[in-house]
């Protein structure tokens, strides 16, 4: 998978946008962050639940791989789209594309 790949999958996502901040282009619902291309163009980054994120490691541990340090162990998950197949990204940007929607929902029940 390219990034070019992963860009328009990520923007598929029902209202996602795309915003660039320190060299990476994020993928946002509302202000939630919920993928981004960084830096290193051979990966991509989704933000999942550890329940999603421990999922989708069992299922693709070549592809998926938790970010080092504290934002792995809260579901930031790395993908390395060199070895990534559309058929696995799309559902897991689904899921964090989803999480990103609750999470703006609750906030705006919450003002």
């Amino acid at each position: 998978m390219t990034p070019d790949t992963f860009r328009t999958l990520a923007l598929g996502q029902m209202n996602a946008r795309l915003a660039s901040r320190l060299g990476a282009i994020e993928f946002l619902i509302g202000d939630k962050v919920f993928a981004a291309l960084g830096v290193d163009p051979g990966v991509a980054m989704v933000r999942l639940s550890r329940e999603d994120q421990a999922r989708v490691l069992a299922a693709a541990p070549a592809v998926f791989s938790p970010q080092p340090g504290g934002a792995g162990a809260r579901g930031v998950t790395c993908v390395r789209l060199a070895l990534a197949q559309e058929h696995q990204v799309q559902p897991v940007l689904a899921q964090a594309a989803a999480r990103a929607r609750n999470a703006r929902s609750a906030l705006t029940r919450l003002s």
